[in-house]
């Protein structure tokens, strides 16, 4: 079968696919016979063959196979892109497009690549205004970040405790270490505060 029609009809049949893992299984199958039909042919085989991709990353990430997915999201994203039928003013109105940003974004998120994920969410904002869910993904990753110089600070300050301790009778490296110590200290209080006031702006 090399009809990308025949191939689609098939994956998406309701007898063969009745969840997400089913429809990768049956993209799987297929995978190596998708890879090599001509996309650009017609219009049709490259909105069926945009579609089969996106769904296939769309499926993998549903089944948390976020490294996996992230290419075929990518080259589903780009696919859309480069639809002649879209427009950049259109392109944002497409449902697909949206989820597929989207889904980006979680996967790169609950792989903590959140410097990669943040820009996707601010994508979303800046396109979704009215979606009050991409704020809090923004938000949230935004915290994920204080989060991380939070625990470095208080590591800060555990370590000068520590090395106060050793060096107690060193006058120079004890001014230093509790110099160090407060400096931390302050950086985690101010950071706690920073993230309580995103939470309670954003409600997560």
């Amino acid at each position: 079968m090399t009809n990308i029609k025949e191939i689609a009809d098939d994956i998406y049949s309701k007898e063969k696919t009745k969840s997400h893992r089913d429809l990768i299984d049956n993209f799987e199958r297929y995978q190596k016979t998708i890879e090599t039909i001509d996309y650009k042919a017609t219009s049709d085989t490259y909105d069926i063959y945009s579609h089969l991709i996106a769904d296939y990353g769309i499926a993998l990430l549903e089944t948390q196979s976020y490294k996996k997915a992230i290419p075929s999201i990518n080259k589903a994203i780009d696919l859309f892109k480069s639809n002649k039928r879209f427009t950049a003013d259109s392109l944002p109105n497409v449902k697909f497009y949206e989820t597929l940003i989207f889904n980006r974004g979680l996967c790169n998120y609950y792989l903590d690549n959140y410097e990669l994920a943040q820009p996707d969410f601010e994508l979303l904002v800046k396109l979704y205004p009215d979606n009050d869910i991409y704020p809090k993904w923004a938000n949230a990753i935004g915290n994920r970040k204080l989060n991380r110089l939070k625990n470095i600070s208080w590591y800060f300050v555990a370590g000068s405790v520590l090395i106060e301790s050793f060096f107690s009778k060193t006058k120079l490296i004890k001014d230093i270490t509790l110099g160090l110590g407060l400096l931390a200290l302050l950086s985690a209080i101010i950071l706690e505060t920073m993230m309580y006031y995103r939470k309670k702006k954003y409600g997560a």
